[in-house]
């Protein structure tokens, strides 16, 4: 049990029992967003409905970009970004054996363009690609990811679709 204590990571506990019980708030290792006392956690990302009424997460800043890709997204989810540019990742939950419908693809991608330094350019090539195929250098900067296997669409961005995704945006609970 000694040995156990030494080997966990320092922002988890051990019980007696030997199992991990809790991350320690303000550790290094700890999720940063939202710690507060008494306070639920905010999430990393904020959820928009797409036109089928799916959801769409989109990152709300580097450090959550990060949280949201590599600690909420599942393997199988469908990642976005504009390509070349600054901006928010967006992540489609998908079921595992489920393939991205083009119109989610679409609304996805029109986040993704509106959530990044593109914004109010006319044409935005958009990347996506299953989550597993990214990966986060060592060191790298929040929100930095690396893209193994990647599509791209070159997007039309259409203001009307952006104004519709806007206003589906889902306050508060999930």
């Amino acid at each position: 049990m000694h040995q156990a204590r030494k080997a966990a990571p320092r922002d988890f506990a051990l019980s007696a029992a030997g199992g991990a019980i809790a991350a320690e708030r303000g550790s290094p290792r700890a999720p940063s967003w939202g710690v507060g006392r008494g306070v639920e956690p905010s999430r990393p990302y904020r959820i928009f409905r797409g036109g089928s009424g799916d959801r769409i997460l989109v990152g709300r800043g580097a450090a959550h970009n990060d949280a949201l890709t590599f600690h909420v997204a599942r393997p199988h989810h469908l990642w976005l970004h504009a390509k070349g540019h600054a901006g928010a990742h967006v992540v489609v939950p998908l079921e595992k054996s489920r393939a991205c419908p083009s119109e989610l693809l679409v609304d996805a991608a029109h986040l993704a363009a509106h959530f990044s330094d593109a914004r109010g350019e006319s044409v935005v090539e958009v990347q996506h690609t299953p989550r597993r195929y990214l990966r986060k250098p060592r060191g790298s900067a929040p929100g930095l990811v690396v893209v193994d296997r990647e599509k791209v669409t070159v997007l039309r961005v259409e203001p009307e679709r952006i104004t519709r995704l806007l206003a589906a945006e889902e306050i508060g609970g999930e």
